[in-house]
């Protein structure tokens, strides 16, 4: 896949954040500051702050389900006593494991469940404009394997990070004006925007694939 790399201002892109975070009591300027005014009413349930306690409680049984799955594959590996007692064993204590793990059901609602909150849609589009103005001019194409993107929302949910998840809610829970602008640029994901590195002064976006 193609993406665009770009240095950026980091001062910029935390003052544009902080700016737009501000906004928060005024649903119409904001919508209007992102250009996206024929979304205003996912700004108006953006702005207000409701819970997302149930992404910890998913994350608590996607931890059991990755759990289960690793026993699965080190049964399978031989990384336990079952390799002593003969393929039998081995082969009961498999199904019985992978029964456990389809009692988890469309885990797949997890994630879908959280990125179609109007919160996480009006943060990801703060994040978006943040860096769209904030380039500094000199964006080139670079082809990239999408699996060595980095993206911490997905990845916390395929890992089971509690850890990340409890700081994403304690975050994304606090009213707009109160979110921690780094943590948004360098934590979150936007629907563009894919990493700030305030290191390097450098950001990666989706772009579509250059003409050849």
């Amino acid at each position: 896949m193609y993406i665009i790399t770009a240095t950026f201002d980091p001062d910029a892109a935390f003052a544009r954040t902080s700016e737009l975070l501000a906004l928060g009591d005024s649903p119409e300027r904001l919508a209007e500051r992102l250009g996206i005014t024929r979304d205003l009413d996912v700004v108006k349930k953006g702005v207000v702050h409701g819970s997302f306690k149930r992404v910890l409680n998913d994350i608590k049984q996607l931890k059991s389900f990755v759990d289960l799955n690793r026993q699965i594959e080190d049964v399978k590996g031989g990384k336990t006593v079952l390799r002593f007692l003969g393929p039998g064993f081995k082969e009961k204590q498999i199904a019985k494991l992978e029964a456990e793990c389809q009692k988890f059901g469309a885990l797949i609602e997890a994630p879908k469940w959280f990125y179609q909150q109007p919160r996480v849609q009006l943060l990801s589009s703060i994040r978006d404009y943040a860096l769209d103005g904030s380039q500094q001019g000199d964006a080139v194409w670079t082809e990239i394997d999408r699996e060595k993107l980095v993206f911490p929302i997905a990845s916390m949910f395929e890992t089971a990070d509690r850890a990340v998840a409890e700081n994403l809610v304690a975050q994304i829970e606090k009213p707009l004006k109160d979110i921690d602008p780094r943590f948004l640029l360098e934590k979150f994901e936007g629907n563009r925007s894919i990493t700030f590195d305030f290191d390097k002064g450098v950001a990666m976006y989706y772009t579509p694939a250059p003409a050849h």
